[in-house]
This record gives C-alpha cells, structure tokens and sequence, in this order.
C-alpha cells in the first residue's frame, strides 16, 4: 500500500512539473521590434499571437507577413527575463508580401549594452554601422537608407550619444528606408 501511495505522489509530482506542448500556426509581421532586454537591446520577431521574440531556423524578411506551423512548449518555471514558453518551428505555412508603401516605427538606438565597453570589445557596442553616406547596417539584421535631409542628425547617432524613432517603409527584403525621425 506504501508502495502504490509513493508511486501515485511521484507519478502526480511529474505531471505537475512537465511541460506542456501544442501544435498552433502564429504570425509573424513584416518588421523586427526593438527590445530593451535584460542586459541589452535586440530586434525582436513581432507576432500579434503570442510572445515569440526568436524563432530558430526561420528566416525572417522584412516586408513579409509569414504564418508558421510552431510547437509551443509551456516550461515549467518561468524564466528570469519572464519567458513562459519555448517555440520551435515546423514549417512555412504562408508568406504574403505587404505593399513597399506600408510604414511602420522602429526604435534606432546605435548602442547595443547600456553602459560603454572598453577596449577590443568596443565595436561591438555599436548596432548602427556606416555603409555609406546614405546607408546604415542596424543590429547586422537590416540596411536603414537615409534621405539626404537626415543624413547628418543620423550620422550624429552613430557614434551612440543618442536614439530616436524612426517612421519607416520597406525597399526590399534587407533594407528599409527612414522617412522621418518622430523624437
């Protein structure tokens, strides 16, 4: 009787603590969202379904409204920056291209960590990278093409003293253009 009364407590111990896993298809929307994460700032997947922010072995392009067949995986304790669950992709279900003239805001901050780092690490601070006079590389994720009248307040940016919102609109899959700063 011990016996099964012990084995019935762990049995029921397990169910508790394992995690639940679902099969749901998400969207994913054209653009990255910026993150003030724990220790640092990133871009961001955007879903208007649930809390995915990476999704591993998606490749994600600017300008395209993507459904994704994922498993969702509810951990059993929360994580210390408030994650709750875990998502794997499946498959592509669904890839729509939304109008070049489509505008969103994205958050152009040029420093990755909130403090300054010395010496061989420095450079990798800096998330806003000159390509040219009008182009920038962002995060390593997206050229920012800069029209000629903002071209100095940005390039003011890049040294990292400040940041700003930009209104935005898609050229292709890798590059956005800045159609004026908000702040």
């Amino acid at each position: 009787m011990k016996a099964l009364l012990a084995t019935s407590l762990l049995f029921i111990s397990l169910v508790s603590l394992s995690q639940v896993t679902t099969e749901k298809v998400i969207s994913i929307g054209p653009t990255l969202s910026f993150q003030n994460y724990e220790h640092f700032k990133r871009l961001t997947l955007n879903s208007p379904d649930c809390r995915v922010e990476f999704l591993s072995d998606f490749n994600f392009e600017w300008g395209y409204d993507t459904k994704v067949l994922v498993k969702e995986t509810k951990l059993s304790e929360t994580l210390s920056d408030g994650t709750e669950y875990e998502y794997e992709l499946i498959k592509v279900v669904s890839k729509t291209k939304v109008a070049d003239s489509t505008q969103f805001n994205l958050t152009i901050d040029p420093q990755r960590y909130y403090y300054e780092l010395e010496g061989y690490e420095a450079h990798m601070n800096n998330t806003l990278k000159q390509l040219d006079d009008s182009t920038y590389f962002y995060f390593d994720e997206v050229e920012i093409e800069v029209p000629e009248q903002l071209r100095e307040t940005v390039k003011s940016m890049a040294p990292g003293k400040t940041s700003s919102i930009g209104r935005f609109e898609f050229v292709n899959t890798k590059r956005i253009k800045l159609l004026r700063l908000i702040n």
